[in-house]
């Protein structure tokens, strides 16, 4: 049964979708705080999340950008169910990653097909695939959020660490810039919270460190622009 994630503090709304939902066979989650998604996911696996923008513990867009940013839910869709109507909202919605936007109140046939249609272009176009990537002696396997160096020698990363050699790898020998890093991984949009924070020079050196001299030293720092992964036997 196609399982589906509503994250909505109002349990009466949360109610009225269950009720719509489970009248067209849908299995249903719910989470009432922003906290608890996270866990709720890798122990659910819903097929699809509706995301309320309004939550007591934090906004809506900062968690969808931190779903989407993470590897394993990357192809989660996620639907915006939110009062918020305006087309700025809508904008920065789309823009953090959101598959689609429904404002509320809504008719309960259109959020269902709303829902069918985003799980049918799921089910055509497929989830990424396995994804495994080898440079040299590193190993990368996306599916299961693992690293390795000459294996079976595994590295511990925390998830930006893994995000962030994910992307370097994924890019060989192209520098990616720090505004992009910082947008992509973290969610920044602010230009002069980027100049300031060091968030991304201190995951690098925290990454580097992990990775051992031998490795690191791939990770090359781009003078006032960013960084690549340059691999070099």
């Amino acid at each position: 049964m196609t399982k589906i994630l509503i994250i909505e503090d109002d349990q009466e709304t949360a109610e009225f979708i269950s009720q719509v939902l489970k009248s067209a066979e849908f299995d249903v989650i719910h989470s009432y705080v922003g906290k608890d998604v996270v866990k709720k996911i890798l122990l659910y696996s819903p097929d699809l999340i509706l995301l309320d923008l309004t939550l007591p513990d934090c906004d809506g867009i900062d968690l969808c950008r931190e779903i989407k940013a993470d590897f394993r839910f990357q192809t989660i869709p996620v639907i915006m169910l939110t009062a918020r109507s305006s087309t700025e909202d809508k904008l920065i919605g789309f823009e953090c990653g959101a598959d689609d936007y429904i404002v509320k109140p809504f008719e309960p046939r259109e959020l269902l097909v709303r829902i069918k249609a985003l799980l049918r272009r799921v089910e055509i176009f497929g989830g990424k695939p396995h994804e495994v990537i080898t440079i040299g002696p590193l190993t990368i396997d996306v599916d299961s959020y693992t690293v390795t160096v000459l294996q079976p020698q595994r590295i511990e990363l925390t998830p930006k660490e893994f995000q962030l050699l994910y992307l370097l790898m994924k890019n060989q020998n192209r520098v990616l810039d720090r505004k992009f890093l910082l947008k992509t991984l973290w969610g920044y949009s602010d230009e002069q919270e980027m100049e300031k924070t060091r968030t991304l020079d201190v995951h690098v050196m925290n990454l580097r460190k992990k990775l051992g001299e031998e490795i690191g030293k791939y990770i090359k720092t781009v003078e006032n622009i960013g960084y690549k992964f340059e691999y070099t036997e």
